[in-house]
């Protein structure tokens, strides 16, 4: 369980991870985002959220919410983050499936120990083989690959691309997002070959290191509960504190 002892912190790097990938449409009920995106799977943009503004969380939302999602032939996930707990009551009586996908949200309180690598390029867009690395490594579908390029477009913050090649090769990716003054980290992906040599760590000490330049003065990131690895490697790089965890709650389509 993470600890919840700035809520304004916590909300904060919720709002900036929500902006660093924009779901397609957002229809606002009550405080919560119904955030809905043609054409990809990931429960991230395809699903109600809390907001810092919430308010009640009653049968008129859910209403609200499963209308909307069955006019996009959707099931009603709700994305529940710590800070809502009395959410997660709300839905164990709603015929809501149990939690699943646990992901916790990182925070580096500082960017003082990250620094340039010069093997890490970096660019303010993303290139068509960037975006043909990340779509294949996250196994996007044709329509997915055009939702996610659009919605790297939609980024109305300062945004940065990284990858690292070997031998003409790309061998990892990573982008990341200033919002204020947090940094979001999205998509972190090595290709398998290249794992456990340092390229991750590199690419992302580069990243943040430019990023500071931007006015970042701290960084955040969201990793599945269940990934030790990437975990250790996260605290290995200053992500030394568990922010909020949050999962999601599913209401099959009928």
């Amino acid at each position: 369980m993470s600890s919840l002892q700035n809520l304004e912190l916590c909300w904060q790097v919720e709002e900036a991870c929500a902006a660093a990938w924009p779901a397609g449409q957002t229809v606002q009920c009550q405080g919560f985002e119904l955030r809905q995106t043609d054409g990809t799977p990931s429960r991230r943009i395809n699903s109600v959220n809390p907001t810092a503004a919430y308010g009640l969380i009653d049968q008129h939302l859910l209403n609200t919410a499963d209308e909307f999602y069955k006019q996009q032939n959707q099931s009603t996930i709700f994305r529940v983050p710590d800070m809502v707990p009395e959410l997660e009551r709300f839905l164990d009586g709603q015929n809501f499936a149990p939690p699943e996908a646990r992901t916790k949200t990182l925070l580096a309180p500082n960017m003082f120990g990250f620094e340039w690598q010069q093997d890490v390029q970096l660019t303010t867009h993303a290139d068509d083989r960037w975006l043909q690395f990340a779509s294949d490594r996250a196994h996007f579908q044709p329509d997915h690959r055009i939702k996610f390029r659009q919605a790297l477009l939609n980024i109305g913050f300062p945004i940065l691309f990284a990858h690292i090649e070997e031998d003409q090769e790309i061998a990892a990716i990573a982008y990341a997002v200033v919002v204020e003054d947090v940094a979001i980290i999205e998509s972190v992906e090595t290709a398998p070959k290249f794992r456990r040599q340092g390229r991750a760590a590199m690419l992302l000490s580069s990243l943040l290191a430019k990023c500071r330049s931007l006015g970042a003065t701290k960084a955040a990131l969201q990793v599945v509960a269940e990934n030790t690895a990437a975990r250790a490697l996260y605290e290995k790089l200053g992500f030394t504190v568990e922010l909020y965890d949050y999962h999601y709650r599913t209401k099959p389509l009928t």
